[in-house]
């Protein structure tokens, strides 16, 4: 009794061959055909560019503890640009970094970073207060500032760190027009010692807010 059978071939150009002799490099398929499952759509959860992922693969990004999130960070600039903060455009670093010097920001701010062995980290200061600081560095003073002016969003990192510190928008770090600006200092009980006999008429005053922040100067003290 004959052997029935019956073959489906696939030709090298894709055409299908019923009967006849089979070639070597023919694939038979016996019994019902397996059922494919549809590939599984992807769904994207986040893109990041080619320099986004080249900092990924280093490892190193850290989100420090306390920072603020993205709804934080949209208050944050909503309150800036309310209290006319020129902040800058584009969300790239280079838009930061070529943004307007804080020697002439909104609300006529005026600051400079003088470079002068008290200002060892070139911090920017109020320029009301360079003069009286140099004058206590040429009377006896030894200390260095730590921190002068801030922008409201180094002022909002520190809140969010958790450093006692006033709120963003209420500190006088954030302004220098007199009676706004302050620096911190080292040495401040020496800095004060040196500034009472300081004979300028415009004061700048430490030691108001006591063993909580000692090192703070301002032109009230707060």
């Amino acid at each position: 009794m004959p052997l029935l059978a019956a073959f489906a071939v696939l030709t090298g150009c894709g055409e299908a061959a019923i009967g006849g002799s089979m070639p070597r490099h023919a694939k038979v398929t016996v019994g019902a055909p397996r059922t494919v499952a549809p590939a599984r759509r992807s769904r994207v959860v986040a893109r990041v560019d080619a320099s986004s992922d080249a900092v990924l693969a280093e490892g190193k990004v850290h989100i420090a503890s306390g920072a603020p999130s993205d709804a934080e960070l949209r208050r944050e600039l909503k309150a800036a640009r309310k209290a006319g903060i020129v902040l800058p455009s584009g969300e790239s670093a280079s838009s930061f970094e070529n943004s307007p010097s804080n020697r002439s920001v909104a609300g006529g701010v005026q600051a400079e970073a003088p470079e002068a062995p008290w200002n060892p980290r070139a911090k920017p200061i109020a320029t009301w207060i360079i003069p009286i600081l140099e004058w206590a560095h040429e009377h006896g003073w030894a200390g260095t500032v730590t921190s002068g002016y801030r922008t409201y969003f180094e002022q909002a990192q520190l809140n969010a760190a958790g450093a006692f510190s006033a709120p963003a928008g209420l500190s006088n770090h954030e302004s220098t027009v007199y009676p706004g600006g302050a620096v911190d200092v080292t040495s401040p009980s020496q800095l004060i010692s040196v500034l009472r006999v300081y004979p300028g008429s415009v004061k700048l005053v430490g030691g108001v807010l006591g063993p909580v922040d000692p090192e703070h100067f301002s032109a009230t003290g707060d």
